[in-house]
Formats: C-alpha cells, structure tokens, sequence
C-alpha cells in the first residue's frame, strides 16, 4: 500500500470524492514529512467508556469485510485490509497510548464484520465498540448512534458491464447515464439509502425515467448480478464500485447524493467519539493519507 502526502484540508470533500485507495493490516503509512510548525494538543479524556476498553485490553470494531481499499477480509492471509482497517488501528494507538505499529503488533483491535443493515444494532446491543464501516452519517441514523466527523466523501454512481454502453452492439437502448435508466434493473444493497438518493435526484433534475429497483444482501451478490446480467446497473458508493470495477466494466460519469462517512459509536458510551475525532483531527494535522 502506498500512501502519499497531500496538502492541508485533505479532509474536505472535493480532495475525498477523488479519493478511493487501500490500507493493509500491518502497514503503516509512510511518513509523509514533518507536521506542521504550529503545536496542537490530542490529548483523550479517560471516561468510564475508554477505561473499559482500557480494562478489557483490545477495541472491537466493527468493519466490511468485502469493501477493496476500506474493509476487506484477504483470506490469502487470512487478515483484514484497508483504510478503514488502519483508521481503527490508530484510534486503538490512541486509546492505549502506544504507537499505530504498536498497536498492530500487540493485535489491540479486533474485528467483527458487519453488514449494512447490521449496523445500528451492533452498536445498541454493545457487540463492538465503534462502527468504522463506509457508514454515511444521516440525520436519521444520527438518532440511534452518535457520529464523529466525516473521514472520507464518496458519493452514488452507476456501474454497467461495458458492453452496454456501446452503440454499436445488438443492444436496443445502450446506457450512458442516468437518463439512459427508464426501465433499467438497477442493483441496491438491502438497507441503503440509494433508491431514495437516486430517485430524490431524478426527481429534482426532472429526468423522465422509471427504473426497476434488485435489493441484494451483499456486493458480491449484485456484481454476481451484473454479471450474469440479471441487472443493468450496479448502483452503490463510487468508493465501493472501485473495488468491484473489472476490465470488462464502465463506471459512469454521473454522480449524485455525496456520502460522507463517519466512525459510529453508541449513545451511551461517553467520550468514545470525542476520542474518534481527536484520531481524524491528528491524521490531517500530520498529513497522513489512509486512502489514495
């Protein structure tokens, strides 16, 4: 994994829309230079939640395990990669005041993968400690869990096998964009705001156009769908699409319905999120870059 250094602002959601790259468990991001002159304390406050996780002696996040580049299981080395991997490696850094290798050598995060609509409830139940999983901060979900700031900025595309963009074939009515949809089997995860996100934005462009909407349980399961052509189109975060695009698929142009991602923890356990964005704020201060 390579990690590069950027300007300050990395954060904002310009710099993230063009963001979607990998972090590997165990790799720590290349030292990107030195931190900037002016001096900023990330001190933690200890509260009953962080001394828990302190007394029990590992974090538990929960995380995808089938996200390229943000949450990812490698069953070659049977080990979790990715932004988002490392991202929670530095907020267990924090947490018991070691190093992000430190953390990574004494195994002080552990893993349980989620799906999206598990997540809330992972949370409420108490199975884990945080939710660091492409999870899009909303005013709705912000009434069950409590959201640190955004890390990263995505936002809903459309990907087609790329045969179905060409004029040329036997196709009747090839797709270029959104306006190309109408009729269109369109592939959304289970529990994902994308139905109304897309429609929302079809509705407010006035595009003329009726799609057909597939729910699927996972993302393996819609690319599985795209490509035995049962769906038309694989609509999810472009972040996610990256990790599913082959040599034989088009990403399309069109962008609509910015998702900003956010680590999650529960209501009732104080601090954790204060610590969470003491974690991103320090990130951007030394310019380290989880995802490129």
């Amino acid at each position: 994994m390579k990690f590069r250094k950027t300007l300050l602002g990395l954060f904002t959601a310009a710099a993230m829309l063009l963001c979607a790259g990998c972090g590997a468990q165990g790799t720590k991001p290349a030292d990107t230079g030195s931190a900037p002159d002016t001096v900023q304390s990330f001190d933690i406050e200890k509260t009953d939640a962080v001394e828990e996780i302190v007394d029990r002696g590992y974090l538990i996040v929960g995380c995808k395990d089938d996200v390229p580049g943000f949450g990812y299981y490698n069953t070659e080395t049977e080990a979790y990669e990715g932004g988002e991997i490392d991202l929670a490696y530095y907020v267990a850094a924090k947490l018991f005041d070691v190093s992000y290798d430190e953390a990574v050598e004494q195994k002080l995060v552990h893993f349980e993968p989620v799906d999206v609509e598990n997540r809330e409830n992972v949370l409420t139940n108490g199975d884990v400690d945080y939710v660091i999983a492409t999870y899009t901060i909303t005013d709705e979900r912000k009434q069950i869990v409590d959201f640190s700031k955004r890390y990263y900025t995505s936002s809903i595309g459309l990907m087609i096998n790329s045969g179905n963009a060409d004029s040329s074939s036997l196709r009747e009515n090839p797709i270029r964009s959104i306006t190309d949809l109408d009729n269109k089997y369109i592939g959304i995860m289970s529990g994902s705001t994308t139905r109304t996100d897309l429609l929302n934005y079809v509705n407010r462009n006035s595009i003329n156009i009726h799609p057909k909407f597939v729910t699927y349980p996972t993302y393996q399961k819609m690319s599985d769908a795209l490509a035995a052509g049962d769906i038309d189109v694989f609509c999810v975060d472009v972040s996610i699409l990256k990790g599913y695009l082959t040599s034989s698929r088009t990403i399309l142009s069109d962008r609509f319905a910015a998702q900003d991602y956010g680590i999650a923890a529960s209501k009732d356990r104080d601090g954790l999120i204060d610590v969470a964005n003491t974690v991103i704020d320090e990130l951007n201060y030394n310019q380290i870059v989880l995802f490129s």
